[in-house]
């Protein structure tokens, strides 16, 4: 758990690949609920970034950036759910 947090910019952050690898999660169940909770609420835009990263097979895909508050509404979301 301790690689859970990155420093981007000088704030900390994590993304939503960290949350999938360490809570054992498919990344594309980590992005639906991403993606679902930003649909639902703009407040909750704020505290996620969309970016992207280069896979294993050298594709671009898509991820997300969060702070500190949409981490613990995410992991609140895919442990109750």
């Amino acid at each position: 758990m301790n690689d859970l947090v990155i420093m981007k910019s000088q704030k900390a952050l994590t993304t939503s690949l960290k949350v999938a690898e360490v809570f054992s999660k498919a990344h594309r169940t980590v992005l639906d609920k991403i993606r679902n909770l930003t649909a639902q609420n703009s407040a909750v835009k704020k505290m996620f970034a969309e970016s992207t990263y280069v896979n294993r097979k050298g594709q671009e895909q898509p991820m997300f950036y969060m702070n500190r508050d949409g981490f613990s509404l995410l992991t609140c979301l895919l442990y109750t759910s």
